[in-house]
């Protein structure tokens, strides 16, 4: 594993320091804060990551905090992108606005899916499922594939609200 995954994220990205009252209130719930901790261990650097690498992940939690305009995650995910070894061209995933040259092909469909349901999950239907295992992904890497989408779009929100308090 070439990630630090033993610092708190949430804390890193907030600069929290040891002073800080907002991480004596966050270590007020230690449990939670060691449960989500755990899930981005899950999400982003599994022990076997199977058919989504580490890049692939890292940069598809940039793109969702790109969405989100959280700049503290898109900065932490481009980083941890790049400190797995993506180069200039996989690191514009992370954009938004960038949009493979095949649109049919499985990069493609995964960053529609990851937009859409970013964006506006109510809007995701049977049919976006359906595209995802004709763009040749299984049912594990659908599952896997809504665990990472789940996942950062929860940290993106608890990064948010946070911030409120830390800056207020």
């Amino acid at each position: 594993m070439t990630t630090e995954t033993t610092v708190d994220v949430i804390d890193k990205v907030l600069g929290l320091d040891p002073s800080s009252p907002l991480l004596a209130l966050r270590e007020q719930r230690a449990k939670l804060k060691h449960l989500t901790q755990t899930s981005y261990v899950a999400a982003l650097h599994p022990t076997d990551p199977r058919n989504f690498s580490y890049v692939e992940r890292a940069t598809l939690a940039a793109r969702m905090a790109a969405l989100w305009t959280s700049q503290e995650l898109l900065a932490h995910y481009r980083d941890l992108a790049t400190t797995e070894g993506a180069s200039g061209d996989v690191l514009s995933i992370a954009d938004p606005a960038w949009k493979p040259e095949d649109d049919a092909s499985r990069l493609a469909v995964i960053l529609r899916h990851v937009d859409l349901v970013t964006k506006n999950p109510k809007a995701a239907t049977r049919e976006n499922i359906e595209k995802l295992y004709a763009a040749g992904l299984d049912d594990r890497d659908i599952v896997t594939l809504a665990g990472i989408i789940a996942f950062v779009n929860y940290q993106v929100l608890v990064v948010a609200g946070l911030k409120m308090l830390r800056d207020n």
